[in-house]
């Protein structure tokens, strides 16, 4: 009975906002790398209408996490528009190794297919298997919505963007590009963007801080220990964005993805696509997403508590608001819906941590150290190989793949194998859980942790044995910065903010996923929910 109630529920929900009405246009906002606690400790500084614009007259969802595992962009970005998991549509991290073929896969690669702009391999929506929100959308209307995503990240840009996407531009170099999964050419206002040298303008440009030095004291230290100098940038301001060099090279175009400029770059070419594409002023309502990924580079820099993160974070407010501006001028606010989230956090630098408690037992990780003692326990259990040949093919980040054909040719079970790194690897000090392929194929998982380790598990392209780390144990081959991908609160999560046309403002504390996005925009539309959806209609924040 309870079951039959709840369906009718919500039903009716999905069915009367019917008399609502629906929103010209939707901006999907997701900032790369953004922990939710960046809005409390930096909201001070905030002005009126960026981030304040959902907090103080949108609706906030203070317990949102992404609720996979693998904390990582391309996951992270695949179920904001799906309301899918990766362990359903397939993404489920920016990389993963193929056995068969021996080669490593990127999310988003595709040999069938060609970048329209820059001479780079192929990309497309090939890999990703879930319909989304602009996907069911366009089928309810015969294609008539425009369906527009951008970043500076060719992951984020496609994954958000969808297989039925009109566009999806990402920065390569000076240009922002496409693959002709899309169309044959780009279309003439990115041809004249791209001309214009914009994004040669920022070159030579010196990064100050927005504030007063002392305002940042809440951060420590301006050079802080664990932060990374790199492309032409040092560990304290001010920092010149030109790759170290005196004419413009990659460098330069590296050190732009990790400022601030950046994100200015991404608004203003959203600007000109807003303008260009007729957006959300054609009786039909579009959809545009924008991700801003210059947070990510900058974090991965020089970590959360560093002066950089809190003035890009500062810096996004007045992106945001200036953005907002010209879509109230434009179209009017009134007539959209908005959402901003992120597709992971970040950790705290270990170093960071130790600076606080010397004898805290946080370290960096070297995955390449824990593989070599499951490759001695494998040969120990099994039999030494011969011919140069390993027990273990690759890994990716914590997942590691056996070679399929060694065991063949050893006459070992998969499952066996599996269990002899898992009975290694649990013994490790700095390791919370360990998962096997055979446990996570047959649900075999306990508790929430188990739960987000099942969603990002997908059985032709997850390895044999995931490990999960403790919390503040940071994996990383780097001696320097700071990384995301854990399960921990601080990578997963995120903020989800709503405002505009739909939207009952309020703060909201009950526990939500941000597979949650898609269902209720899809609310919001009066229209079918993504194919593959996971994630439920947020009914307290619909009108």
């Amino acid at each position: 009975m309870n079951k039959i109630l709840i369906w009718i529920v919500t039903l009716a929900l999905h069915l009367n906002l019917g008399a609502a009405e629906k929103p010209k246009l939707i901006v999907i906002v997701s900032i790369d790398q953004f922990r939710y606690d960046y809005l409390t400790r930096f909201g001070d500084h905030f002005g009126p209408g960026g981030f304040n614009l959902f907090l103080k007259q949108g609706a906030n969802f203070v317990a949102a996490h992404q609720a996979h595992a693998i904390t990582t962009t391309a996951p992270g970005h695949s179920v904001i528009t799906s309301g899918a998991h990766p362990s359903t549509n397939g993404i489920i991290s920016n990389n993963w190794f193929d056995v068969q073929t021996g080669k490593k896969v990127y999310c988003v690669e595709d040999e069938s297919a060609s970048i329209l702009g820059a001479e780079k391999a192929g990309r497309s929506p090939k890999n990703f298997f879930a319909m989304t929100l602009g996907h069911v959308l366009q089928l309810s209307n015969a294609g008539q919505s425009k369906i527009i995503s951008m970043s500076l990240k060719d992951r984020s840009a496609i994954l958000m963007g969808g297989k039925l996407a009109d566009g999806a531009y990402w920065l390569a170099d000076s240009a922002f590009v496409s693959s002709n999964y899309y169309f044959d050419q780009l279309p003439e206002w990115v041809k004249k963007y791209n001309a214009s040298g914009k994004a040669n303008s920022f070159f030579g440009k010196t990064w100050e801080r927005l504030l007063p030095d002392s305002e940042y004291a809440r951060q420590g230290a301006d050079d802080a220990p664990g932060e990374e100098a790199e492309d032409g940038m040092d560990t304290t301001f001010p920092h010149v964005i030109n790759g170290g060099q005196n004419a413009i090279n990659a460098g330069y175009f590296d050190a732009l993805r990790k400022s601030p400029f950046g994100n200015d770059l991404l608004a203003d070419f959203a600007k000109t696509a807003l303008i260009a594409e007729n957006l959300g002023q054609r009786n039909v309502t579009d959809i545009l997403c924008i991700g801003f990924s210059a947070n990510d580079g900058l974090g991965h820099a020089y970590g959360p508590n560093s002066h950089e993160v809190m003035d890009i974070t500062i810096r996004t407010d007045r992106t945001l608001e200036d953005l907002f501006k010209f879509i109230d001028q434009r179209i009017g606010l009134a007539n959209c819906t908005l959402v901003l989230t992120g597709d992971h956090g970040v950790a705290d630098m270990p170093e960071t941590v130790r600076q606080h408690n010397p004898n805290a037992d946080v370290q960096r990780v070297v995955s390449d150290e824990i593989i070599a003692a499951g490759e001695k326990a494998l040969n120990d259990a099994f039999g030494v190989l011969n011919d140069g040949m390993t027990w273990v093919m690759a890994h990716e980040g914590t997942s590691i793949y056996l070679n399929p054909k060694v065991l063949i040719q050893k006459g070992v079970s998969s499952e066996a194998a599996e269990n002899v790194l898992k009975d290694l690897i649990q013994q490790d000090p700095r390791v919370h859980a360990v998962y096997t392929w055979t446990q996570l194929a047959n649900g075999q998982v306990a508790g929430e942790l188990g739960q987000r380790a099942l969603n990002s598990f997908f059985p032709s392209r997850s390895g044999n044995v995931y490990f999960q780390l403790k919390p503040y144990n940071l994996d990383s081959d780097d001696p320097a910065g700071a990384t995301h991908g854990s399960t921990w609160s601080y990578d997963s999560h995120v903020p989800m903010l709503w405002y505009g046309v739909g939207i009952h403002p309020g703060v909201y504390y009950e526990t939500v996923a941000i597979v949650d996005i898609a269902p209720t925009l899809a609310a919001i539309l009066q229209i079918e929910f993504p194919g593959s959806l996971q994630g439920r209609i947020l009914g307290e924040v619909l009108k």
